[in-house]
């Protein structure tokens, strides 16, 4: 595996809290990236690389698919008990079903061993699911309100603003 490989993790990380923001549009963005990082970072083929890109482009989509359609988005986020949910429904979830897929064509492109399939997935979706916690979520936890009233978001209100009244 060449050393570039752990960029792959970043069109996830940057992505599920761009598309927060900015909505779809993203997941374009976030395969992009992970193309780039893949061709450069890995020794999958071709369609290999399209497959990880899609499928990292999956889990960008299906935190706003859980944020917008589960009506996440109308929490108050500001107290710990609906901001747990959020980071369950948005981070966590999709995380584990587009790193099984994410893990599929990694053991599929010889990247990992057929054998150890479940403690390799297991291992990356942790992975990522505490890099959510420690760079994701702060992330759009200290710059939502700032850029929601700078007008940078497609959101009208904070989910962090104080103000009660809707």
């Amino acid at each position: 595996m060449k050393t570039g490989f752990y960029l792959l993790y970043l069109p996830y990380l940057v992505g599920a809290v761009l598309i927060l923001w900015w909505g779809p549009r993203v997941v374009l963005g976030a395969c992009i990236a992970s193309l780039v990082g893949s061709y450069f970072g890995s020794h999958l083929d071709f369609l290999g690389i399209i497959l990880l890109a899609l499928a990292e482009g999956l889990k960008v989509y299906l935190g706003w698919w859980f944020w917008k359609y589960l009506k996440v988005y109308r929490r108050k986020l500001y107290r710990v008990g609906p901001l747990f949910y959020f980071w369950i429904m948005v981070f966590v979830v999709p995380n584990f079903i587009g790193s099984y897929l994410v893990m599929a064509v990694l053991t599929l492109g010889g990247v990992f061993s057929h054998e150890k399939f479940v403690s390799d997935y297991l291992q990356m979706a942790l992975a990522d699911t505490f890099m959510t916690l420690v760079l994701s979520l702060p992330l759009f936890i200290f710059l939502s309100h700032w850029m929601t009233q700078k007008g940078w978001t497609l959101w009208e209100k904070s989910p962090f603003s104080l103000d009660h009244s809707r």
